[in-house]
């Protein structure tokens, strides 16, 4: 059901240059003057949902949403959810204090929630209030594992759905019918743990506010996961362990679908066998054609690498669409990257940015440093500075130790589509020269390895990362001017003089911080590898694409179905 506020009133232009009188002219202009701004949505302000769970894995779900406009609004999209809701109806409870049955309708693969009879309210708040049903066993949400000690355990990996808007707070209340506890009312952790053998991941633990009390006759085991200040898109992700001998169904289930995927793998097999046995003889046929390729393949290998000591993958893969001289258009951060500059140099580089323009704030105490975004919108000019700002918190916190190789990963993805038809040699060799004619005194010292010495003597290769405390300045000091090579100007921010200090915060050093101090030879055996890799992979391709396709669609569907849908998020108020 699409629902439609009404219709706005809009001014028409009149025929053969024919104008509105003044008078009318003025009282229009006096109306839109005096009307108050009306909302062209609504905005959700918390969430609190209600989870049951059985024995089996069956959960029965109730979602309360509060919603508040200064205009109109009729309804809202409801997806993301993995396993798959049968929905039981809802209702809404209106400003007057009425309640408004929901119309709940799929809308290619999400759920249009709005009020029935296209009706509308505004301005003010509402709680729209919708159940439904969910067997998060079979989307693998809750199934049986078991310690390293072999103790059988039934997990529970579960988050609500996540929304396009922050939330002044979001809750979660799960009850599990088939735990008993003590007693009713609140229990304390050492009272349930006893009891029931609960387990939790320490970030659990971390992030969210948790009690614990029973509930019903006889009691059965309810937590309750409370977290303020959510932000847009954020999951509200529980982990936790029961005794498996507490969900006997659940049980049941898992070694029914063991069953089923054994018998699966033995025809699979015996099907498979004979198209792989066909397809190893056609591959062998395409790679013997192909090894004259290897030596030239591994000549120019290090196009391909890209191996740091402070991130894991991705790495760019050698291609075979690389136009031979093609420079790739990058961007200063970009082109450092694919030299060789470490993540946390990165991280550090962006932070003193942000910084600059006035959207971070900064506090070092005895726990580290503590960073926090400012401002309301995040900067619009630099796309990765918009994006370290969105993955900040408005409130003081410590580095997240994950921050810099996400931000690390999303340039080399930047790279990675800007560049795949580029000659990366001719690249590297291009913003070597431009970095060189910008930075003299650094290209000078970015051939040295690592050198440590007596006071005044403490080297930080990492490209334009270079400092030397006696030495000419490369980063600008803490007033903010650019900082300055030999031949211009670069990046409009700058570093202070405490990057080597600051940057100690987001992890320990690298061994080599930089490709630029690298050796060729110690790079051969990972040169080779991903030779070898891409000279095989281009000869079998085109032999087993065809015939593994169909075979392979099926799982890589679902699959990928999976990935994508838990990046679905709700909201969209209209």
């Amino acid at each position: 059901m699409v629902c439609h506020a009404p219709p706005a009133v809009v001014a028409r232009r009149h025929r053969a240059g024919r104008l509105l009188p003044a008078w009318l002219l003025l009282l229009l202009l006096g109306g839109l003057v005096a009307a108050p701004p009306a909302l062209a949505q609504g905005e959700i302000v918390w969430v609190e949902i209600e989870m049951t769970l059985d024995d089996g894995g069956q959960a029965h779900l109730t979602y309360q949403t509060r919603w508040r406009t200064g205009g109109t609004m009729h309804a809202f999209y409801f997806q993301g959810e993995k396993a798959k809701p049968r929905f039981e109806g809802g209702y809404a409870e209106l400003p007057d204090g009425e309640r408004c049955p929901l119309e709940i309708t799929e809308d290619e693969g999400r759920w249009d929630i709005a009020l029935a009879e296209n009706r509308g309210f505004g301005p003010g708040e509402a709680t729209y209030v919708f159940s439904y049903r969910a067997d998060l066993a079979a989307s693998r949400q809750m199934g049986i594992t078991e310690t390293d000690a072999g103790e059988p355990l039934a997990y529970l990996n579960w988050s609500p759905v996540a929304w396009d808007q922050p939330l002044e707070h979001e809750t979660l209340r799960v009850r599990f019918d088939s735990v008993p506890v003590p007693g009713t009312g609140e229990l304390d952790l050492a009272a349930v743990t006893a009891a029931t053998g609960l387990r939790t991941e320490r970030w659990v633990n971390e992030r969210y506010r948790i009690t614990y009390d029973g509930e019903g006759q006889p009691p059965a085991l309810r937590i309750r996961f409370h977290r303020d200040g959510v932000r847009k898109r954020e999951d509200h992700r529980i982990q936790l362990y029961l005794p498996a001998a507490r969900f006997p169904g659940l049980v049941e289930a898992a070694a029914r679908r063991a069953a089923a995927d054994r018998l699966a793998a033995h025809r699979r097999l015996a099907i498979g066998l004979p198209l792989l046995l066909g397809l190893a003889a056609l591959v062998l046929a395409a790679a013997g054609r192909k090894l004259k390729g290897l030596a030239r393949a591994a000549a120019t290998a290090p196009d391909v690498l890209w191996e740091r000591d402070d991130w894991e993958p991705p790495r760019l893969r050698l291609s075979t669409f690389r136009k031979p001289g093609k420079v790739a258009e990058l961007s200063d951060l970009e082109a450092l990257v694919l030299l060789g500059l470490p993540f946390r140099a990165l991280l550090a580089m962006l932070l003193d940015r942000l910084d600059l323009g006035g959207r971070l704030v900064r506090e070092r105490g005895e726990g580290g440093l503590r960073l926090a975004r400012s401002g309301a919108e995040p900067p619009a000019d630099e796309p990765y500075l918009g994006a370290l700002w969105e993955r900040l918190t408005d409130t003081l916190a410590p580095v997240p130790p994950e921050l810099a190789a996400e931000i690390g990963e999303l340039v080399v993805g930047t790279v990675q589509r800007k560049a795949w038809d580029a000659d990366l040699d001719a690249t590297r060799e291009h913003y070597r020269k431009l970095f060189a004619a910008l930075f003299p005194s650094v290209v000078a010292l970015a051939g040295m390895r690592l050198a440590t010495g007596g006071k005044g003597e403490r080297f930080y290769p990492a490209w334009v990362s270079e400092h030397h405390e006696a030495g000419s300045e490369v980063w600008s000091m803490p007033s903010g001017s650019l900082f300055r090579g030999g031949g211009g100007e670069f990046g409009g921010g700058g570093a202070s003089a405490s990057f080597a200090h600051a940057l100690a915060d987001f992890g320990p050093p690298p061994v080599r911080p930089s490709m630029l101090a690298y050796d060729p030879a110690d790079l051969v055996s990972a040169y080779e590898h991903a030779a070898c890799h891409s000279a095989c992979h281009s000869a079998c391709h085109s032999a087993c694409h065809s015939a593994c396709h169909s075979a392979c669609h099926s799982a890589c569907h679902s699959a990928c179905h999976s990935a994508c849908h838990s990046a679905c998020v709700s909201g969209g108020s209209r």
